[in-house]
C-alpha cells in the first residue's frame, strides 16, 4: 500500500530544486546543459548564414496578420512566413543530422529574434538542446547564468574571432566566465553520425512526415478530416464529414499525400493517426 501525506507548505521552487540536486550529484545546471546541448560548427555557419534568408517565423508583433506561407515586407525585402520548419531544416543542412521528433530535443534560437530573416535560420543562432534546457533559457522560466552561458558559447564560437557574418545589433559579448563555469568541459559541436544509427527507413519516415505536414498546411486541412478521409478511401468506418465539399477536399489531400510519398493507404493512415 502506498504512503500519502497532505502537504500545506510552500511549493518547492523547481529550478532551485533542480540546481540543488545537480550540485549534490557533483555537477551544475550549466555543466549538465552543455553536456547535452549541441552547436553548429563555425565553419558550416561561416559558409552559409542564414541558410534560408527569405524566411522568418510568424510573429503577431513583428509580422501582424501574416500566417504561415504568406509573404510580408521586412526592411524592403519580401519574406515568407514560416512555423519553425525552415529552422529545423537549416539545422539538418548545417549538421547533417535531422531533428528527431519525440526525442526530448528541439532547435532553439540562442539570441531569439526568429522573426528576423537574418537570424531565423542562421547557424550562429541555433542550438539543439533538451527541452528542459530550452525552458531554462527562455524568459518565461529563466536561469540567468545558463542564459548567459549559452550566449557566451555562441559569441566565442561565431563572433569573438573571425566573425561568421556582420555582427547583428542585438548580439553582444555577455562577458560571462564560461571557462570557469565549465571547468574544461568542452562545448559540443554536432557533426554527422559516425554510425548508421539512423536507418534508411527512419530517414524515409521522417521525409514522409514532413511531406504530410506540408500538404496539410498547404491544403488547410484538419487532422480529423484527414483521418476520416483516409478511412473513407479504405472503406473503413469513420465519423461523418460536415459537408460534401469538405469530404472531397480532404480525400483529395490524402490522395496527394499518397502520391507524393508513394505510401500505401494503410501506412498513411498510421502516419495521420500518429500526427493527429
Amino acid at each position: 500500500m502506498i504512503n500519502s501525506r497532505i502537504y500545506k507548505g510552500q511549493l518547492p521552487a523547481p529550478i532551485e530544486t533542480l540546481e540543488s540536486l545537480l550540485t549534490q550529484a557533483g555537477t551544475s545546471i550549466i555543466k549538465a546543459a552543455f553536456a547535452n546541448s549541441f552547436f553548429v560548427k563555425p565553419a558550416a555557419a561561416r559558409k552559409r548564414t542564414p541558410y534560408f534568408p527569405d524566411f522568418a517565423r510568424c510573429s503577431l508583433k513583428h509580422h501582424p496578420g501574416k500566417k504561415r506561407g504568406e509573404t510580408t515586407d521586412w526592411k524592403g525585402r519580401p519574406v515568407k512566413m514560416d512555423d519553425n520548419s525552415r529552422a529545423q531544416l537549416a539545422w539538418k543542412m548545417y549538421t547533417g543530422r535531422p531533428v528527431v521528433r519525440q526525442s526530448g530535443y528541439g532547435v532553439r534560437h540562442i539570441w531569439g529574434h526568429p522573426w528576423d530573416p537574418d537570424a531565423y535560420t542562421a547557424g550562429w543562432n541555433l542550438c539543439y538542446m533538451p527541452f528542459w534546457v530550452g525552458m531554462l533559457t527562455e524568459d518565461q522560466h529563466p536561469h540567468a547564468d545558463l542564459q548567459q552561458a549559452i550566449k557566451q558559447a555562441s559569441w566565442e564560437l561565431f563572433f569573438a574571432e573571425n566573425p561568421v557574418c556582420k555582427l547583428p545589433v542585438f548580439v553582444k559579448n555577455p562577458y560571462f566566465d564560461l571557462a570557469s563555469a565549465l571547468c574544461s568541459q568542452p562545448i559540443r559541436l554536432l557533426g554527422k553520425t559516425e554510425m548508421n544509427s539512423i536507418s534508411d527507413s527512419a530517414k524515409r519516415s521522417e521525409s514522409i512526415v514532413d511531406t504530410v505536414r506540408e500538404i496539410r498546411h498547404g491544403r488547410h486541412q484538419s487532422w480529423k478530416n484527414l483521418q476520416k478521409a483516409v478511412r473513407a478511401l479504405m472503406n473503413l468506418p469513420h465519423q461523418p464529414f460536415s459537408t460534401k465539399n469538405v469530404a472531397a477536399s480532404s480525400k483529395s489531400a490524402v490522395r496527394l499525400m499518397q502520391k507524393e510519398t508513394s505510401t500505401p493507404l494503410h501506412s498513411l493512415k498510421d502516419v495521420l493517426d500518429s500526427l493527429g
